[in-house]
């Protein structure tokens, strides 16, 4: 009596490598991917919303720690998970300030204090603040260039978030 050869069926292998991969693994890789997108989310946030660099470092690190040590289990991917879960802990108090944001718009008036053109260094011109306490650089828009050597006031339009920081919506140089 002749075997007959089986066929190697591609779904097969592929299905037997997966029943070898723990659940808890594809759930932690998931978490790090949506951590390392709230990464970059919480960046472009932080730069339209008026709040000290200081804060959202204390709550990332504050959130990332507390989840590391409740999901992570070994000590050699903390840095990662720290980072990772810190994000998506900055990430939802961004999205909740702008979710619960006001629809009133408001006129913030503040001093320049320093004055960057965009170089080979720098990417954007930037202006410097004082806001509430608090240092912060403000992106210029190339259109308004020009008036950066003229401009002692930044005129920032805002709109009040839930959590109670400002959401910039416009910012336009004034020359006094």
């Amino acid at each position: 009596m002749e075997r007959r050869r089986r066929r190697s069926r591609p779904g097969y292998k592929i299905r037997r490598v997966l029943k070898k991969i723990p659940p808890g693994l594809v759930l932690k890789l998931i978490l790090y991917g949506i951590g390392v997108w709230c990464f970059f989310y919480s960046e472009d946030q932080y730069e339209a919303t008026l709040i000290s660099f200081k804060a959202i470092v204390i709550l990332g690190l504050t959130v990332g720690i507390i989840l590391s040590l409740i999901i992570e289990r070994r000590y050699k991917y903390y840095l990662f998970s720290i980072l990772a879960f810190g994000s998506l802990g900055t990430a939802s108090f961004f999205k909740v300030n702008r979710m619960l944001a006001d629809s009133k718009e408001q006129h913030i008036e503040a001093r320049i204090l320093g004055k960057a053109l965009q170089s080979a260094r720098i990417e954007h011109s930037r202006v410097s603040i004082e806001y509430d306490g608090f240092s912060r650089d403000i992106d210029i828009e190339r259109i308004q260039e020009y008036k950066m050597n003229a401009s002692d006031f930044i005129d920032l339009t805002a709109r009040k978030g839930g959590l109670g920081y400002y959401i910039i919506t416009y910012k336009e140089l004034v020359e006094k």
